[in-house]
């Protein structure tokens, strides 16, 4: 590799990968009190991962290493989005206004339990995109008004704030990020030296989609703060990949789906408005709305009366999707159950052996950071001289491994994203290596 700060000895990956078991050890068994044990999940370590790679909806067959683009559903949460949607529709008639009410207010507690939020502070979506359209809808902006924002954010992401440039004349600033970042400061310093006067919102990922670089939210969610200004998160790639809590963030707005990483079901997902921000926003579909003032409380409409405060005013979408957030729930009780800190360690440590297994191959250059602490789960390379479509394609064809092949900034060759979760396998690692090593020659 051409970047020697991509580069970490296997020394500094092992020592970093056995301080993150440690210490997501010490927080599971803090995390595990009052859960009740999944009957027929296995105590041992191996063993564990063993029965974890059969929970799943997957082709055993196949090395999928494209979580980061759609996860596979978890079994169990597909069976429960069977039954709930065969008991709805048998008894139909029996749903009640009080009886949504009292579901969508169980669910939105439950969830905000998982994710580290108030009820009041959630809105379920159909996923990540639909979240931060939310948001963007919502904000009262004025022709002038920048979005602050990176060139590597989805374009789910991206998007409804280009769309409000071309109808309200907003602005849309992109920062180049550096491809692999050295650490968390830069992405704050190119933040801070960006923002001017006319700046309103900080728009960035969790963990960006494109190489997996862990952003220092914390910090920015800080800055933001001190300088009056919005901060909304994408957090489509974070959630069943880390283990956190939404109100140590200190974001405004977060945007999250439960069809990646968490293993729900497909169109599923959340939008997190911070309590006091609630003020801030409109209803994008708002439903059953007062004809005189105040025209933002939303009235009679079914699912609506007393329910948690964000999908009282912008909408709540129990009542259409309850089946699949049913599956979702399932999702959620499955990571509590496995415990999220040996999850994310899981992915970590298999991420770790990739890394180290891709740093063998000559002329590979890694573009996800090689600090440890600014990744996860999802690793990016770039081959100069050989089309990353043509590099996922051998893959396929020759060795039954997904990867993603990637546009990348400045690089017309595009890159490849490999995403593990910790129903993967190191053997699948070596999978993708000795393709790799036979595609490359």
């Amino acid at each position: 590799m051409n970047d020697s700060t991509a580069r970490l000895t296997r020394r500094d990956l092992l020592a970093t990968s056995l301080m993150t078991s440690l210490g997501a050890a010490a927080l599971g068994a803090a995390s595990s009190a009052g859960a009740q044990p999944i009957g027929s999940m296995p105590s041992t370590t191996k063993e564990l991962w063993q029965w974890f790679r059969t929970q799943p909806v997957l082709d055993l067959q196949r090395t999928y290493l494209d979580v980061a683009g759609a996860g596979p559903t978890l079994r169990a949460a597909m069976a429960t989005e069977y039954r709930v949607r065969d008991s709805q529709s048998l008894n139909i008639a029996a749903f009640a206004d009080g009886q949504w009410s009292a579901e969508t207010t169980r669910i939105a507690t439950a969830f905000g339990g998982f994710i580290g939020c108030d009820a009041d502070e959630i809105m379920f979506t159909r996923g990540t995109g639909e979240a931060i359209a939310t948001v963007a809808n919502g904000l009262d902006l004025n022709a002038g008004d920048e979005i602050l924002t990176t060139t590597r954010e989805h374009p789910a992401t991206l998007s409804p704030w280009l769309l409000l440039a071309r109808r309200r004349g907003i602005v849309v600033k992109q920062i180049d990020l550096p491809a692999p970042m050295e650490g968390p400061e830069q992405a704050l310093g190119l933040f801070a030296g960006a923002v001017t006067d006319r700046t309103r919102v900080l728009l960035f990922s969790h963990v960006q989609y494109a190489d997996g670089t862990l952003m220092p939210v914390q910090d920015l969610c800080q800055f933001a703060r001190q300088r009056n200004l919005i901060s909304v998160v994408d957090g489509a790639q974070a959630l069943g990949m880390l283990d956190f809590q939404l109100r140590d963030l200190g974001c405004d707005f977060y945007g999250t789906s439960f069809h990646k990483w968490l293993g729900g079901s497909n169109g599923t997902g959340m939008l997190y408005v911070r309590r006091d921000m609630l003020d801030r926003i409109w209803p994008s579909q708002p439903r059953g709305i007062d004809a005189s003032p105040p025209v933002i409380t939303p009235t009679q409409s079914k699912g609506h009366m007393g329910v948690p405060a964000a999908l009282h005013k912008l909408g709540n979408i129990v009542p259409l999707t309850w089946p699949s957030l049913r599956g979702a729930e399932v999702a959620l009780d499955f990571h509590r159950q496995v415990l999220r800190s040996r999850i994310e360690a899981r992915i970590r440590e298999l991420t770790i052996y990739a890394r180290l297994r891709l740093q063998q191959l000559p002329g590979l250059d890694l573009l996800t950071p090689g600090r440890p602490g600014l990744w996860a789960g999802i690793l990016s390379f770039h081959v100069p001289g050989r089309q990353a479509s043509d590099i996922t394609l051998g893959l396929v064809r020759g060795h039954r491994v997904f990867a993603r092949d990637m546009q990348w900034p400045g690089k017309s060759e595009g890159a490849v994203r490999i995403s593990l979760h910790a129903f993967n396998t190191h053997d699948e690692v070596d999978r993708l290596f000795n393709g790799l090593q036979q595609v490359l020659r």
